[in-house]
């Protein structure tokens, strides 16, 4: 029909193509003419996020989980890499996070058996990344030993480019009192409260493992992490809770005497706030609090603050501090009733860092509100990938929201419900420092859900700093906290896994390192997270064979051939299959 179409009539003249031919020809011809505006269109959808905070903050975890099994299997044996769980499991991943969330009448007849049952649907992708992100992580580890034999040796594996310093559990099943290193130097450790016994893994080389051996003598737990009343310090930093709210209501970084926390602003660091209805007048915080403690240091300290809440049976919060680790860990634990009136349950972070400028990691992307937005963009709620900065010429803070997504800022301004007038839509984001996590809501009027009570878990990680905002630093904060150093028994017969590549500059990331799906090649995906372009080598481990690069796409096939200089344009994604020589 095409060519008889094309014999036919002398215009316009129709070929067959995809859509990247047509925009590539449409470019071509049209370039000139075409207005051209850059920034991001915030979008509006995403609230629904949060109306089943649950399984979107599993979801999150499930997707850098499949990201760490895959560095995983690349760095370990990439010829066992099984495609097909993989693809799978990234499946659900996505079916989970696209629009459809449920039923038309989820809000109208949440009981029916129509919403219901679609909800089941959805649920179960979540459900199942979980657990095959779960056992594909398990399969790319190191097994236990087959005859049930005592654990004697074990490695501490680093998924990220850079080397790490952090925190490695031993589970608690495993039979040691204590650990030593590659040198059989006694390492200092604490058995936490949870029967698990914590170490602080130093200089773990990237994409790499460190090896340690268990002993039955307990070795020493030295550290500086120290908790006493509402008080806590771990050699970098020192907060002070609210006896009264339980947020943080100081917060310092040793040597630096400005203090994080606003007491102007309306909410302290971590402070909890629940409406019902729309009126951010009619907020509340939690009630009296108690707090106890959970460990005591000196390498990890831990504070729990139990309370009653509106909207919940109970909010149980933990703060934790890591000796020599400049980062708060949050842990908040909300026990929800089931509320089907229009509701939200909101974090404040009242930070003080005078005239700081907010910036959000988007997907591909880094995005300051009001400055980087096109006209029509969102402005009454953000969605934010791994963190959200607010930075001054001299210091910042650094929130990572590892399940909750939606971020606010100055004010609870995420209070429209359903289709509302464009007029009623902010224009221009506050001007504030403040953050407020939207945790959870039911504000939608058809297909998200219309309640989510039990028992739901919120995390954040907070990294003061004294200087200006460096995106190569927050980035690699924003993935040390999704992608933690995990540790695995070893065969005291063979080396623990090396060094697999060393990328040149620190502001390319390798956001994804994975066998390819032919099993002849390895697949990098480059991400420059910078506004400025770079230019690029890789250098590959020791012992590996030399590496033929060539671009891709995610069809994986070779495209055009690189050597020497890999160019990485400002905050651009390159795509790379290196195969052996």
């Amino acid at each position: 029909k095409v060519v008889a179409w094309n014999e036919k009539y002398a215009a316009p003249t129709v070929a067959i193509g995809l859509a990247g031919d047509f925009f590539r020809r449409f470019e071509q011809q049209y370039a000139d003419r075409i207005p051209t505006a850059a920034g991001d269109l915030t979008p509006y959808w995403e609230d629904g996020a949060a109306s089943t905070a649950r399984e979107t903050g599993m979801n999150r975890a499930s997707a850098d989980r499949l990201s760490q099994a895959t560095a995983l299997f690349a760095m370990r044996t990439p010829q066992t890499y099984p495609a097909a769980a993989f693809a799978e499991a990234w499946k659900n991943v996505l079916l989970y996070s696209e629009h459809t969330w449920g039923a038309w009448c989820s809000i109208s007849e949440p009981d029916s058996p129509f919403t219901l049952d679609q909800w089941r649907v959805k649920q179960a992708f979540a459900l199942d990344a979980e657990r095959q992100s779960h056992d594909l992580l398990a399969q790319a580890l190191p097994p236990s030993p087959a005859d049930a034999a005592p654990i004697e040796f074990f490695d501490v594996f680093n998924t990220t480019q850079w080397p790490r310093t952090d925190l490695a559990t031993i589970p608690a099943d495993w039979s040691c009192k204590g650990v030593l290193d590659s040198d059989n130097r006694p390492v200092p450790t604490q058995r936490l409260a949870d029967g698990s016994l914590v170490f602080l893994a130093e200089d773990v080389p990237p994409f790499a493992a460190r090896r340690y051996k268990l002993t039955q003598q307990a070795t020493p737990a030295k550290g500086r992490a120290w908790v006493g009343g509402n008080r806590m310090r771990n050699g970098e930093l020192t907060l002070e809770l609210d006896p009264e709210t339980g947020a943080i209501a100081h917060l310092h970084v040793s040597g630096f005497a400005d203090d994080f926390v606003d007491p102007k602003a309306p909410v302290q660091i971590n402070d909890y706030r629940y409406l019902l209805g729309v009126d951010p007048e009619d907020a509340q915080p939690n009630g009296p609090v108690t707090i106890r403690v959970v460990d005591p240091g000196p390498i990890v300290a831990t504070v729990e603050i139990t309370s009653d809440a509106p909207g919940c049976e109970q909010l149980v919060r933990q703060v934790r501090l890591i000796h020599g680790l400049n980062r708060v860990e949050l842990i908040n634990h909300v026990d929800r009733l089931s509320v089907r009136e229009k509701d939200a349950i909101h974090f404040g972070f009242g930070f003080k860092v005078p005239n700081g400028q907010i910036r959000m990691e988007t997907p591909w992307g880094s995005v300051r509100p009001n400055i980087d937005q096109l006209d029509g963009a969102n402005r009454n709620w953000y969605t934010v990938q791994r963190w959200i900065d607010v930075s001054n010429e001299n210091a910042g803070v650094t929130c990572a929201p590892l399940d909750a997504p939606l971020m606010q800022i100055g004010a609870i301004t995420a209070n429209l419900l359903g289709s509302v007038p464009f007029d009623q839509w902010m224009t221009e984001s506050l001007d504030s420092q403040t953050l407020y996590s939207w945790a959870q809501n039911n504000h939608w009027h058809t297909n998200y859900k219309a309640d989510q009570p039990g028992r739901t878990t919120f995390r954040y990680a907070l990294r003061p700093h004294q200087d200006e905002f460096d995106p190569a630093e927050t980035a690699r904060f924003g993935i040390e906290t999704t992608r933690p150093l995990l540790v695995a028994p070893a065969d005291p017969n063979r080396p623990p896994t090396p060094q697999l590549l060393q990328i040149s500059d620190e502001h390319v990331l390798i956001e994804t390192v994975k066998p390819s799906e032919d099993g002849k090649a390895l697949i990098l995906r480059l991400f420059g997270v910078s506004d400025q372009n770079r230019d690029v080598t890789i250098n590959w481990g020791d012992g590996l064979s030399p590496m033929t690069l060539h671009r891709t796409d995610l069809s994986e096939q070779p495209l055009e051939p690189e050597s020497g200089t890999i160019h990485i344009p400002a905050y651009g994604v390159v795509m790379l299959r290196a195969q052996p020589s």
